[in-house]
Parts: C-alpha cells; structure tokens; sequence
C-alpha cells in the first residue's frame, strides 16, 4: 500500500520575529515494514536545512532561518511511503513474558530502564487507583496481550477525546480529574500506567492513515478520533515481539496504518516541531497562532 501525506503547519504572529533553530520530527521512521519513498520540506521563509539521528534513531530535520524577521512561518512537508500490511497479533513471544507479572532479562531491563521509570512522568499517583477500579486482575494475568489490550481500552472508554493545540501534555492525574484529553494525553496515562505495573513503555508520535468507509474522499472515517492532525500512540516492550503499539485514544492496536515519525520516554522531547521566536522590546506581547492542513491519501497503482 502507498500512502502520500501533504502536511502543511502555519504560524501567524502579531507582528514581526525572527526564529531559532527549528528541530522538525515530521519524517517517518523507515523500518522492514514502512519505506519512505519520497520526502520534501519547504519552508516559508526559506531555511537552511540538515538532517540528523537523534538518540532515539529519530531522522530529524533542523531548520535555520538566519536573521530573517517576519510575522508567518510555514513547513509544508508532502511524502510518499510504501507500507506493508501488518497484522498487529502476528507475532512469539518469550516463554516467560506471557502472562503478568512477568520480569525482563536483565539485559533488557538495562536497556529498558528509561522507559520504566514511572517517576519520569510526574503527578501519576491517581493512576494505579484508577486502573484497580478500571480493569479486574490487575495483579495477576494468564495473557499480557489480553491485559494490555484491557488497560488500551479502558483509557479509551474512561477518558473523553478533546483536540489541543497549544503546547504540552497533561499529567496523567489532571486527565483522569477531567476525563478528557487529546491523543498524546491518553497516550501518557497509558505509558504511565505500563510503567507503574513494571513494564516498558514508550511515546509515538506520527501519521495515522483512517482510509473512509466507503473508499472516497470526505467520507466519514472508520476510527480515527483524532483526523486533521498528526497522531499520539504507545509501545510496550515485548519480549519476543519487541515495541508493540497501543493506541488508546482510538481503542486499538496499532497496524499499518500507524505511521511513526518519533519515539521516546518522554513526549516533550519529541514534540513534532520545536523552536523559538523572538522579538525586539515592545511594550506589547506577542501573540501567535497555528493552523494545520494534513491529508492523508492511499495511491492507487
């Protein structure tokens, strides 16, 4: 399957700025499954621009806008990327990470560390609470896919969908005070969930592809609560099966149609456009504003 993505970020301020370095998570992960065919960024102003892999094997762009002032930043990104079909239960796992508890090797939990460190995402104390009330046999479970799949769904049916534009993620306490969160919020209540019970969890952020119902364009979507924008998910560390994806914004396991551009602990690290702007001394603040064009498509051969 061929996806083209045309992904346009606007930025509008109040008056005129110049820009920092920008770092763009906007380019999906290639991996055996998801080959990125074609790939191209355009600025507006016209930046400077250099690839790197980041410590999490992210491909990152970094942007420079030089001494530039202006009062409208753009990225318009379009890429094609050919995707195999992925059944998200296809997979071993280890003989001693079928049910839960079960530990890591400690290799793995060497490796792991970062991502089961429950401190690292702060005001979470309410979670186990809530997860006891939520789901039965949190203590012991004959299937940790079965578990998994349960917690996924439990954020999905406990926590309202609410788009957020502005910066930042909520903790998982505030989520669970409102009940109500955008996808990288209900994201993180999953991870820290994960962790709190000892397992290995990290953040996704990328493209998710819902192909409409009836195969045209416009039509209501299949799943998707989140279209119109770039997505939020989590991965559990198999072993055996290695990062397996939950989303529980949406209620599901992740598939082909999960389309990763970053990955990490923590979700700030890999907020999918990052920057500064600054401005010469005004009595006025500055204020901006952020629009979002993203469309996604299947390319019929």
């Amino acid at each position: 399957m061929k996806i083209s993505i045309d992904h346009l970020t606007r930025y509008h301020y109040s008056r005129s700025v110049n820009f920092s370095e920008h770092q763009l998570f906007l380019r999906p992960r290639d991996s055996h499954k998801l080959r990125v065919q074609s790939f191209t960024l355009e600025t507006s102003p016209k930046s400077r621009q250099r690839w790197i892999r980041d410590c999490n094997n992210n491909i990152v762009c970094v942007a420079n806008f030089g001494v530039i002032e202006t009062a409208e930043l753009n990225f318009h990104c379009r890429m094609t990327i050919d995707v195999e079909q992925d059944n998200p239960f296809d997979f071993i796992l280890e003989p001693y990470a079928t049910s839960y508890p079960f530990r890591y090797l400690p290799h793995e939990a060497h490796a792991l560390a970062p991502y089961m460190d429950a401190s690292i995402i702060a005001h979470s104390h309410r979670v186990l609470d809530w997860l006891y009330s939520a789901i039965s046999d949190v203590n012991q479970h004959s299937d940790i896919v079965q578990f998994l799949a349960s917690i996924n769904q439990a954020v999905h049916r406990d926590i309202g969908y609410a788009r957020r534009d502005e910066e930042g993620v909520q903790s998982p306490n505030e989520t669970l005070e409102l009940r109500l969160g955008s996808c990288r919020d209900m994201a993180v209540l999953f991870i820290s969930a994960c962790r709190h019970l000892g397992m290995a969890a990290r953040f996704v952020s990328g493209y998710l592809f819902d192909p409409p119902i009836d195969g045209s364009h416009g039509s209501a979507h299949l799943y998707n609560r989140a279209v119109g924008s770039m997505h939020a998910w989590a991965e559990v560390f198999l072993p055996g099966a290695g990062w397996k994806g939950f989303d529980p914004t949406n209620g599901i396991l992740a598939n082909e149609y999960f389309l990763p551009s970053a990955v990490a602990h923590e979700p700030q690290s890999v907020n999918p456009i990052q920057g500064k702007f600054f401005s010469k001394p005004n009595d006025t603040p500055v204020t901006s504003t952020m629009e979002i064009d993203l469309t996604l498509e299947e390319l019929k051969e």
